[in-house]
């Protein structure tokens, strides 16, 4: 119990610090202080926004390639496969930072894989210090993974989900117990940083004919569109740099910078996806062509930075294709640019597509519901797409 108290507190705390990292990077490469990222790039000249990131590049290039030719960095997936396999604490801090840094300098990838690798060594630590045997440390760096994650998007349900669900992939109601007070822990204690209102405002909407119609087709639709996301992601890896030569930085700082030259014209790239959720639910919306646009350019340029060498998380990328390809159907139901049809069906598309990238339906229903905090409306369509992806893959299993 101390262990899981102590890991909780160290995870609000990794997330928080983590938080504010990523505005300081985020007003540095772009040179504006608004209230949102997404405010921050489109205010920043365009040719900010290429020097910028460029220059962000070459940091994090520089970075990256001297951690992994001085140290040898370990994933928490690898950790937990491999007993004997540890995490360094050193070296993962350092690529956690690395990796939040990369994504407030505009990165398109998600930043949910720096707190879970910080938090995650912390508890390496603790479990160190405690002599936990290898079964007691598995389900603490488990938990410490859901409370990093928890604590970044103010979602504690998510992040014990995150944690039974994925990472450990077990029912046993300890470890369910455990990841559970974690992420509650870590996410109060974030709180005087990432705040404790939703993400993503969406208030108060009701549910059109429309919307029950994307609900069920979401589910095989995503899904198909999921596995497409995954396997690209995938083919982008293998093809990345598998050692750390001098032209990593080279790579870095060329993903970089095209990802800033395609903000010039669509700042909507840039980042972890989560500015394209939050124009999709906000009243102005996206026109088709932007959404279009989007639907196409966002994984292309995630897969880009994959293939030079970053390094970052799926979630927000996936949920922002996602997000963008629910709005583009609502707009072809006829459906007004920030409607409320508009906004449910991004939405419930972005649930959709997380549940098949993650492969995890529960913990994705649960996330998208939990950040939006959304109304009664939106429950039913997201639970009915997240339970389509899952009979779709019942019924059509995914070739491994």
């Amino acid at each position: 119990m101390l262990a899981i108290l102590v890991v909780g507190v160290v995870a609000g705390v990794s997330g928080a610090l983590l938080t504010l990292l990523l505005h300081l990077t985020q007003h540095a490469v772009f040179g504006v202080v608004g209230t949102s990222f997404a405010q921050e790039v489109r205010e920043a000249p365009p040719l900010r926004r290429l020097l910028g990131m460029a220059v962000a590049g070459g940091v994090v290039g520089v970075a990256w390639w001297q951690l992994r030719r001085r140290f040898d960095v370990v994933t928490v997936r690898t950790a937990l496969a491999d007993p004997p396999a540890r995490l360094p604490l050193r070296s993962t801090t350092l690529d956690a930072v690395t990796q939040i840094v990369a994504v407030g300098a505009g990165a398109s990838l998600g930043r949910e894989g720096a707190p879970r690798q910080l938090a995650a060594a912390l508890a390496e630590v603790i479990s160190a210090r405690l002599g936990l045997d290898a079964q007691h440390r598995r389900v603490l760096l488990g938990c410490a993974a859901g409370a990093g994650l928890a604590a970044l998007y103010n979602a504690p349900v998510a992040g014990g989900l995150f944690t039974v669900e994925i990472v450990l992939a077990t029912v046993d109601y300890v470890a369910i117990s455990a990841a559970g007070l974690s992420s509650c822990i870590a996410v109060v204690v974030a709180w005087p940083v990432v705040g404790r209102s939703a993400i993503y405002q969406l208030g108060t909407h009701t549910t059109a004919p429309g919307v029950w119609l994307w609900a069920v087709l979401a589910g095989p639709i995503c899904t198909v569109a999921g596995r497409g996301f995954v396997r690209l992601m995938d083919v982008a890896r293998r093809g990345g740099p598998q050692r750390p030569t001098r032209v990593l930085p080279l790579h870095v700082t060329g993903a970089m910078a095209v990802v800033g030259a395609v903000a010039m014209v669509l700042p909507g790239v840039t980042g972890n996806g989560k500015s394209v959720l939050e124009a999709l639910v906000g009243r102005g919306g996206l026109s088709a062509g932007v959404l279009v646009a989007l639907l196409i350019a966002k994984p292309l340029v995630t897969a880009l930075c994959l293939r030079g060498g970053l390094v970052g998380g799926l979630i927000t990328p996936s949920m922002a294709t996602g997000g963008s390809l629910g709005a583009l159907v609502a707009v072809l139901l006829g459906h007004t640019q920030g409607g409320v049809t508009m906004i449910v069906c991004a939405m419930v598309g972005a649930a959709a597509m997380l549940a098949t990238t993650q492969r995890a339906p529960v913990m994705a229903g649960a996330f998208m519901l939990e950040i939006s905090q959304s109304p009664p409306a939106l429950w039913a369509p997201v639970a009915i797409a997240v339970c389509g992806v899952w009979l779709t893959n019942r019924w059509w299993p995914a070739r491994k």
